[in-house]
């Protein structure tokens, strides 16, 4: 009786043995799948963050530095108007193309996810091409689309009588600014579109039969229910888009690069000639300050945004 219980107890401790290997095993090809992740992580994103922060305090010009305190953050907080037009003109970029984005996002979305439209996937692809085509090719299709003479849209409010002379689009701010959002607006409108589908599809049917044996019509059901629950996913969407609006770079510097006379700089841009443009004197030490300032410009942005928003998570 004794030799059995032994046998069945010295099984137990084998089966228990084989568990935990097998345990340590799995774990072991978790931590091998994320080790890329984290050392991208810390090769590529962790210690770029403290070298510019490091050297934000520093006048480095790539081969010699010197110690300077706090003097980068004294110049760019009194004397260097530039960087701070950059970000408004980064802001009225961000921020201008969001009123028109969003809502024709949310619209084309809505007619997608209907039942009566057809062919909803050729549109879906259709509407992402320009994410798929890249902002070079893009930003070339608007240069030859805005161009002054010969450009098709010149041609076209000329043709339908709205302007007497072709405009010479990239020769004022606001005229380059204007191609700029609606250049935004077309390579980044469709991804929204996706994300707001998305969230469409998660609510439930019964929700919506239910509106409908209650007597409401599409309308309300937009407002009292599709609008409400698509809440938290309108947040998401939102914050994605001010952090990348506020990020925009090649755009403006494959279309204007800055022009005219740096009218039209966005602060990701001044930041890029400040380390790269080699008709400049390298400054990567002020150019470090800078990007550190605008890091925290989005971060306060973001955050503020979160705590104003913070209701709609808990919508439904």
């Amino acid at each position: 009786m004794s030799f059995s219980n032994t046998k069945i107890n010295t099984s137990g401790l084998n089966k228990k043995g084989s568990f935990q290997q097998a345990k340590k095993s799995k774990e072991r090809q978790a931590y091998f799948l994320i080790a890329p992740q984290i050392i991208g992580f810390f090769v590529f994103s962790l210690y770029p963050i403290i070298w510019v922060f490091r050297y934000a305090f520093y006048d480095y010009d790539g081969i010699t530095e010197k110690f300077i305190g706090l003097e980068n953050f004294i110049r760019i907080f009194t004397r260097d108007l530039d960087y701070w037009w950059s970000v408004v003109n980064t802001i009225i970029i961000a921020y201008g193309k969001l009123i028109v984005e969003i809502p024709l996002a949310l619209i084309v979305s809505l007619l997608l996810s209907s039942k009566l439209t057809k062919c909803r996937k050729v549109f879906s692809v259709g509407f992402y091409l320009p994410n798929v085509t890249g902002v070079a090719v893009n930003c070339m299709i608007f240069t030859f689309l805005f161009s002054t003479f010969n450009g098709a849209v010149n041609n076209l409010l000329t043709k339908v009588q709205l302007i007497s002379e072709p405009i010479n689009w990239f020769a004022g701010k606001w005229s380059a600014m204007t191609v700029i959002i609606i250049h935004s607006l077309w390579s980044g409108f469709a991804a929204n579109v996706l994300l707001f589908m998305a969230g469409i599809q998660n609510i439930s049917d019964d929700v919506m039969e239910a509106a409908s044996i209650d007597g409401a019509n599409s309308v309300q059901t937009f407002f009292k229910i599709t609008l409400p629950m698509l809440a938290p996913v309108i947040r998401t969407i939102l914050m994605l888009a001010m952090v990348n609006g506020m990020k925009i770079m090649n755009p403006v510097l494959l279309l204007t690069n800055g022009g005219p006379a740096g009218s039209t700089d966005v602060v990701m841009l001044r930041i890029y000639k400040q380390f790269f443009d080699l008709s400049l004197v390298p400054q990567y030490g002020y150019a470090s300050t800078m990007g550190a300032v605008t890091t925290c410009i989005i971060g306060i942005l973001t955050i503020i945004y979160l705590k104003i928003s913070k209701k709609a998570d808990s919508v439904y």
